[in-house]
C-alpha cells in the first residue's frame, strides 16, 4: 500500500512546522530510510505469511505497528508481540496492513477492507492515531476515531494513543476508547499506560518514534489486553 497523500483538514501551519521540525532532526535521513526499507520487509513478510496455515493475526496502523524506529521491522512492537503469541502457538502468523504516515481515517478507508480478502481472521489489533494528534483538527481527529471504533469487527484489539504527544487531546481521545470501544465490543491495549516517562533510552534516531525498548512497552500493552504474562503494568492514566 502506498504512504497515504494528504488530505484537507490539517491545522495549517503548525502541522507543517512540525513536520519541517521533526526532518531537521538527527535521525531523519535514518527514519526515512526505515519507513522504506520495512514497508518492502513487510510487503514480503505478508506475500508468504497469507500462503501459510496457522492462525491470521492482522495488523492495521501507522508507522509504529511498521517498527520504525527499532533496529529491524520485526523488533517493533507487531515483531515482538508476535514472538509471545508464538511462544504460546507456534503456528500464529501475521499480515501487517499498516502504513508509515496513516491517520484514523487511512484506516478505516484503506486498511479495514481488506480484511475480508484475508479471512479467516483470528486477530485483529489496530494502535492508530499519533499522526492526527499532529496533522488534523480535534472535531476532525474524534469523527474519525468514532468511525474506527464503529468499524472494527467485535473482539478487536484497539490501543489507546501513548504519552509524549498532546496530552490534553490524547487523555480525551483515550476516554472515548476506554468508554466506547468495550461498548463495541473491542479489547483496549493501554499504550497509555505503557508510555510514561522517564524515557531515556526508549527512543530512535529520529527522538520520535520508539526503539525496541520502547516498542516493547508497546507489546506489553498488546500482551496484557490480549492475556499474555507480561511485567506489572503502571495504573491506565487518561
Amino acid at each position: 500500500m502506498a504512504e497515504p497523500a494528504p488530505r484537507p483538514g490539517l491545522t495549517s501551519k503548525w502541522a507543517c512546522l512540525a513536520e519541517s521540525a521533526r526532518n531537521a532532526l538527527p535521525g531523519a535521513a535514518d527514519r526515512r530510510r526505515q519507513v522504506a526499507e520495512y514497508r518492502s520487509a513487510w510487503e514480503a513478510h505478508n506475500a508468504a505469511g497469507v500462503q501459510r496455515s496457522g492462525p491470521r493475526w492482522v495488523a492495521l496502523g501507522d508507522s509504529a505497528a511498521q517498527g520504525v524506529g527499532a533496529s529491524a521491522y520485526d523488533r517493533g512492537y507487531v515483531g515482538q508481540l508476535l514472538e509471545r503469541l508464538r511462544a504460546v502457538d507456534p503456528g500464529w502468523q501475521v499480515v501487517n496492513l499498516s502504513v508509515s504516515g496513516a491517520r484514523t481515517a487511512d484506516v478505516v478507508d484503506g486498511q479495514l477492507p481488506h480484511l475480508a480478502e484475508l479471512a479467516p481472521v483470528a486477530l485483529v489489533t489496530c494502535a492508530v492515531g499519533g499522526n492526527d494528534l499532529l496533522r488534523s483538527r480535534t472535531s476532525t481527529h474524534e469523527r474519525e476515531l468514532r468511525r474506527l471504533l464503529a468499524a472494527l469487527p467485535a473482539g478487536a484489539v484497539v490501543a489507546t494513543l501513548p504519552q509524549g504527544l498532546r496530552s490534553r487531546r490524547a487523555r480525551a481521545l483515550n476516554h472515548l476508547i476506554g468508554t466506547e470501544g468495550p461498548r463495541r465490543g473491542l479489547v483496549v491495549a493501554e499504550v497509555w499506560a505503557r508510555t510514561g516517562p522517564p524515557w531515556q533510552g526508549k527512543y530512535g534516531s529520529d527522538h520520535f518514534h520508539p526503539n525496541d525498548a520502547g516498542h516493547a512497552d508497546w507489546a506489553d500493552a498488546f500482551a496484557d489486553a490480549l492475556g499474555l504474562t507480561t511485567a506489572a503494568a503502571p495504573p491506565a492514566h487518561r
